[in-house]
């Protein structure tokens, strides 16, 4: 429990300290029979001295595991005696979140972005508030609610026509998680000021675009724990936090997550437990006449996921979905030579269900739904360095693009 206690120790300070991860190491896993998967599936239960980054569900992917110093000999041991093969990417990860948090330069960003680094809740809010007073003529401030500690969650309506049909973007469900509202930013930026292309996309389309589900959680990893996953709501005895991006009402808890309210990935409850995932539900719920497309975002894995994380068959527009998200990826590539998988979270990542995109999908069966587990493929994970954000930017954004010209080109939009 090295974790959980290290994390409610600062809580019941009276001041509130930074938490470092000094010496705690960073692993990748990798399963190659049912019985490693087992053991891996029982360690993260027992969650003492590691943290699941990503869980593995087939044999053949891997699991990106964070581990304290005092357990980093034990859990080496309990795998050579397993014979489970390992890498170890970052030996000690607070080297890799002060090299981020050194790249966050003060810089006045109320009237630019730039997406060379990594920006707080209110640095986003303040850029997108001045981009609706720049650009008023189509862009617009909305907001889908408040969080449980009051913080509004902010998005902008870009529309260059009326009545058109909607794509809803979203990102920031997990506190750690500083990649994906930066790609969403971008994404904003270049449908603004960018190519013919994307400024078309705006004519055709109307985006509702949240860069920050989880303003409490993101802001609590920006300014006390890098590493925080959850929101900040008390739940049971002296925990706090739900992993909001199992708390959607979409087969909750069948697959991934953990009902211990101490631990990373617990999922609530219930379904729509949070403020957060209700609030932005009834928002869905208000745009879903002309709702065609949700776009989710998040770090990290190089896959794109499509409905539904519980079923390794093929439902709703599976056929269609998949051959555009190929076809997408393959445009991803192209820039920067980065590679996704493709396909539902069951057979390609780790088929924890509860998800935003597949209650959407069930809800109302828009067309075109997407996850984007953006970078990498676990040699950093929440740690990305800066110098790989404006790629991911660039790549992401390329990848948006493919996906509304290759759904047009099947007549799914």
């Amino acid at each position: 429990m090295l974790l959980k206690i290290l994390i409610l120790s600062v809580l019941s300070t009276v001041l509130t300290e930074e938490v470092r991860y000094d010496d705690y190491s960073l692993y990748k896993i990798y399963p190659q029979i049912e019985e490693h998967l087992n053991f891996l599936s029982d360690l993260q239960k027992e969650n003492d001295g590691v943290q699941f980054w990503k869980s593995v569900s087939q044999v053949g992917d891997y699991a990106s595991v964070l581990t304290s110093p005092q357990e980093r000999d034990n859990l080496e041991h309990l795998l050579r005696k397993r014979s489970i093969d390992y890498d170890v990417m970052i030996e000690n990860i607070q080297k890799a979140l002060d090299d981020q948090i050194m790249g966050r330069k003060k810089r006045d960003t109320r009237h630019w972005l730039f997406w060379t680094n990594y920006w707080s809740v209110t640095q986003i809010n303040e850029w997108l508030q001045n981009l609706a007073d720049t650009r008023s003529d189509f862009v617009s401030l909305i907001y889908a609610g408040r969080s449980y500690e009051g913080r509004n969650i902010t998005g902008v309506r870009i529309a260059r026509g009326t009545n058109r049909p909607i794509i809803f973007v979203e990102g920031g469900q997990i506190g750690a998680d500083w990649l994906s509202p930066t790609v969403i930013t971008y994404l904003v930026d270049q449908l603004v000021r960018g190519s013919f292309e994307a400024q078309r996309a705006t004519e055709e389309f109307e985006w509702h675009i949240f860069p920050v589900l989880n303003p409490d959680g993101q802001e609590y990893s920006q300014n006390v724990d890098r590493l925080w996953i959850k929101n900040r709501r008390p739940t049971t005895g002296s925990a706090i936090g739900v992993d909001l991006s199992r708390n959607w009402n979409s087969h909750w808890g069948i697959i991934g997550g953990s009902f211990v309210p101490a631990d990373e990935n617990f999922i609530g409850l219930g379904p729509f437990s949070e403020v957060e995932t209700r609030s932005v539900s009834r928002y869905v719920e208000s745009i879903s006449s002309r709702l065609v497309s949700s776009l989710s975002f998040r770090a990290f894995g190089q896959r794109l996921l499509i409905p539904f994380a519980h079923n390794i068959y093929p439902t709703y527009n599976y056929n269609e979905t998949i051959i555009i998200g190929r076809r997408a990826m393959g445009s991803l590539s192209v820039r920067h030579g980065t590679h996704f998988t493709v396909g539902t979270s069951r057979v390609v990542h780790d088929g924890a269900t509860g998800s935003i995109a597949d209650w959407i999908k069930h809800r109302f069966n828009p067309p075109v739904v997407f996850t984007h587990q953006l970078r990498d493929e676990g040699a950093w994970g929440y740690t990305l360095p800066v110098n790989q954000v404006l790629p991911s930017c660039e790549e992401t954004f390329d990848s948006v693009m493919a996906i509304i010209r290759e759904a047009k080109f099947l007549n799914v939009l």
